[in-house]
């Protein structure tokens, strides 16, 4: 005989609670997409978004060249070229996302450039520099986490250049950062 509203037990909401939970672990198990064995989709063109954005930037832009197509695939592209933004009139900012493809091991980059003043606190936090590397010839300054997860920066005239890991789990390794930023260089402005 069921009992009147109000009068439910502790065991009846535990045995409710766990047709629930039973229904999220088979939606978990069947309908989440996994990382393993999936293509990796790839941005079209990045390079002519890149040339674009060169042409509208306001300092000159350094962007990733000459990487492995096969093992450095750019994932995401995003552009805030000057004026698209209110309140950032003369605001610039390029990031590139990378998945290096290596077979079954899939990691992450991130390359950024801006001529925000206040880009490395926006992305990175308070991380300190705890050093240098010279890369191409040029001095990058080392940003480690507490985590583990690093990131290596480098002020141009009015550019600030970011290259990290993403700072989230599959972040790619020391060697794989250096080797992105040691691919830049100066990006010729596509004409319209």
């Amino acid at each position: 005989m069921a009992r009147a509203r109000g009068q439910e037990t502790v065991r009846d909401m535990v045995l409710s609670l766990a047709v629930v939970m039973a229904g999220v672990l088979l939606f978990f198990l069947f309908v989440m997409p996994r990382g393993n064995g999936q293509q990796v989709k790839v941005v079209s063109d990045a390079t002519t978004s890149v040339q674009s954005f060169a042409r509208q930037a306001p300092y000159p832009v350094l962007a990733p060249t000459g990487l492995g197509q096969n093992l450095w695939k750019p994932t995401s592209l995003r552009m805030q070229v000057p004026g698209s933004v209110a309140g950032q009139a003369h605001q610039a900012m390029l990031t590139i996302g990378y998945v290096i493809d290596r077979k079954n091991d899939q990691t992450f980059a991130r390359y950024e450039v801006t001529n925000d003043p206040n880009a490395v606190q926006q992305v990175l936090g308070n991380r300190p520099v705890t050093g240098t590397t010279t890369l191409g010839g040029q001095p990058w300054e080392l940003r480690p986490d507490n985590d583990g997860h690093l990131a290596l920066t480098r002020v141009v005239g009015a550019a600030t250049i970011i290259v990290d890991d993403g700072a989230g789990a599959g972040g790619a390794d020391r060697a794989d950062l250096e080797a992105l930023a040691a691919s830049l260089r100066p990006v010729q402005a596509a004409t319209s």
